[in-house]
């Protein structure tokens, strides 16, 4: 008797353990009040336990443009950089780096964090590590995989060439690109990356290094951030409300805009335990408030305070309250929360979560997210595409002269298939987890998901087609002990893979969309 899809969906969570596999950077500080640097940290979140090594993040600095005549006064650079190697997110899921191992920062991370140390995860170089630049345009970059790199017995390897490292200038032609090593002869090499995720705004002229705008905030209006903090990841921008440009155009904020609180850092905290907060209300910037007034603008407004609150409005541009008594000395404001999720009922926040089998983040797992790991199956991480400029025309390697080759998954299109190749993390050679997409990482997603298929589509396309013919022959071939090919192969649910089940499939596909559902 085929087994209840709850029980089978218990199963195979059992057998994955904690299933869904990604990473974000989650948490910054920047420039604590005072010059305080013991303060400054960068936080991760992502999966318990999740191996790191191989990864590293970044902190590239855009220069400074002041008057806007793409001659920067201040080069752009790569200010830190920073190895994992060796590291796993802690049993909740953080991982902290901080300034200074006996800083207030590290002394304050939450016990379920993973904690290191600037100076311990330095990428090697001619500096050492320091403190977070302050001034001009950040782009904050988590990288999986970067030019002249290799790991080797769960070590970096630096080959001659590698430039992901403190110091080089990742931008010689000053045109908001990650350089390739071919834009001037003192260029160095640095893209392509494997960019996990990414964050910037910008400042002072400088240019910003993340791989859509989307990631970076559309203003900073009269400050330079000192910290930021996620309190969302979205899979596409949810365009929640507006901002003016600076072309004085009413637009969409961009997913950064909905998925951040940044800004000014009121005060640090007087005692150990405590934590800072973010604060005046007037230098800090949050998403936008669903609940909050419509406005109508003119035809070209000079800024938001250009447009007047209407009922009938369009536009929305009021964000989430963070700060209590602004501009008052005791205000308290979104407090800043190294290693640990940053929920704070005061102002009706709870921070996101990852959830197995939700690959479009939206905060459910469903038929839609079935679609997406479907439509995923055989590919992996390190699959590549040709690179493309702006143009959308290949980026040509002298050497070669064939286009550098970029990863085709970056971004949440990196975490999405992160979290489906691990669905079943035993489908791989000797229960390893596999490299690609399988069917049994596309069974333990369905499992979870309240949704039947029918039985005749084999290979879970959504469809009842030639295809599952060979699907099943495929399964019934295989070893039938295993769960993935008991899945394929059982048609007629009698709990055995066997000749019955080919006439079973006959039966359904004949009988196409009307056929017996199973579960999964």
């Amino acid at each position: 008797m085929r087994a209840p899809k709850q029980l089978l969906a218990t199963m195979l969570i059992t057998a994955a353990g904690t299933a869904q596999a990604q990473v974000v950077i989650n948490e910054i500080i920047q420039d604590p009040p005072s010059s305080d640097s013991n303060w400054e940290f960068i936080e991760l979140y992502g999966r318990p336990g999740m191996d790191l090594t191989g990864y590293a993040i970044g902190l590239l600095k855009g220069g400074e443009d002041d008057n806007g005549d793409d001659s920067p006064e201040v080069i752009p650079e790569i200010d830190e950089a920073f190895q994992l190697d060796g590291l796993s997110l802690g049993p909740d899921g953080f991982l902290v780096l901080v300034n200074s191992p006996v800083g207030e920062a590290g002394q304050s991370t939450a016990a379920g964090a993973t904690l290191s140390n600037f100076a311990a995860r330095h990428i090697p170089s001619s500096d050492t590590a320091g403190s977070l630049a302050n001034d001009g345009s950040s782009t904050y970059a988590l990288v999986r995989a970067r030019p002249n790199h290799s790991i080797q017995n769960g070590v970096s390897v630096y080959a001659p060439g590698y430039s992901f490292r403190k110091e080089p200038n990742p931008d010689v032609d000053f045109d908001g690109k990650i350089d390739f090593g071919i834009e001037r002869s003192n260029a160095f090499q640095i893209d392509p990356l494997q960019i996990v995720d990414d964050f910037a705004w910008s400042n002072a002229g400088g240019k910003e290094y993340v791989r859509s705008s989307e990631q970076e905030v559309s203003d900073t209006p009269g400050f330079d951030p000192d910290a930021a903090s996620r309190i969302r990841y979205f899979l596409e921008n949810p365009e929640l409300g507006n901002r003016v440009n600076g072309s004085n155009e009413v637009v969409r904020t961009r997913t950064a805009d909905e998925s951040w609180i940044y800004g000014e850092i009121a005060r640090l905290p007087a005692a150990l335990g405590e934590l800072p907060e973010f604060g005046p209300a007037a230098e800090v910037k949050s998403p936008t408030d669903p609940a909050g007034p419509l406005y109508t603008c003119s035809a070209s407004p000079a800024d938001e305070s250009a447009c007047s609150v209407n009922a009938g409005g369009a536009f929305r541009f009021d964000d989430i309250a963070v700060v209590n008594n602004a501009g008052l000395p005791n205000e308290e404001g979104f407090n800043i929360t190294p290693g640990t999720f940053n929920d704070d009922p005061r102002f009706g926040i709870t921070q996101f979560r990852f959830l197995s089998a939700d690959f479009d983040f939206d905060g459910d797992a469903d038929g839609d997210d079935l679609a997406l790991i479907q439509g995923q199956l055989g590919s992996t991480l390190d699959d590549r595409i040709d690179c493309l400029d702006e143009l959308g025309d290949p980026i040509i390697d002298p050497a070669t002269s064939q286009p550098f080759q970029c990863y085709a998954f970056e971004g949440r299109a990196f975490n999405a298939l992160e979290a489906m190749r691990s669905m079943d993390p035993t489908d791989g050679p000797a229960g390893t987890n596999a490299d690609a997409v399988t069917m049994a990482d596309i069974a333990a997603a369905d499992a979870l998901v309240d949704d039947d298929r029918l039985c005749g589509d084999v290979n879970m396309d959504g469809l009842v087609n030639d295809s599952d013919f060979f699907a099943w022959v495929t399964a019934f071939l295989t070893d039938p002990q295993t769960t993935e090919s008991l899945i394929a192969c059982d048609v007629n649910t009698d709990g055995n893979c066997s000749d019955s089940d080919f006439f079973a499939w006959v039966t359904a596909f004949i009988e196409g969309e009307n056929g017996p559902t199973c579960s999964p």
